[in-house]
């Protein structure tokens, strides 16, 4: 059963859902009613022309951009790629919440929607502590940066604007724990 401190985590869990289904898969009518109602987006592209942006975008041959934090965030020194240093610090943190990657799951650890999917975890179950710790050691550090190179590929004004309201969402987070809020 989820743990929640308020009605603003309850909001902060549902979002970081909303962001993981958002890269896992092309969205669907409904999805994108939902979006469209939650973050009051105003966007006049056809559920069509979304999901073939989200094919151009995620599953092309080799994929333009690739959604992992070990292409972003990486030691100085070492070449960006799948199974980084960012994947095993991500695993690491899983383990630290007891939260063991099954087998039957086809995410790398470090996929931008497992790891949108871990922070609702640990709000649901009210781990503050691991929350400002993976936002500061791991969201903060590639994900504003991924959202930018997103817009750049986006070939819809919804895909623009979802790397927008991601990169806001996550700058805000951090904010909100620098200043007590988000705890």
């Amino acid at each position: 059963m989820p743990f929640y401190y308020n009605v603003e985590d309850i909001e902060r869990a549902e979002l970081y859902r909303l962001f993981a289904g958002l890269f896992i898969d092309e969205p669907s009518d409904e999805m994108l009613m939902q979006l469209k109602e939650v973050f009051q987006m105003k966007f006049a592209d056809s559920p069509q022309e979304i999901r073939i942006d989200f094919a151009y975008i995620f599953l092309s041959p080799g994929g333009h951009l690739l959604p992992y934090e070990s292409f972003y965030n990486y030691p100085l020194g070492e070449k960006p790629g799948l199974w980084g240093k960012a994947t095993e610090e991500v695993q690491l943190f899983y383990s630290s919440a007891g939260i063991m990657m099954d087998e039957d799951i086809s995410l790398i650890p470090d996929h931008i929607s497992a790891e949108m999917l871990f922070m609702s975890y640990l709000i649901e179950n009210g781990i503050s502590e691991l929350q400002k710790k993976f936002l500061e050691e791991h969201l903060v550090k590639w994900i504003p940066e991924y959202c930018n190179e997103f817009q750049k590929y986006a070939g819809t004004v919804f895909y623009k604007e979802v790397a927008n309201i991601l990169k806001e969402f996550i700058l805000s987070e951090v904010e909100a724990f620098e200043t007590g809020g988000g705890e």
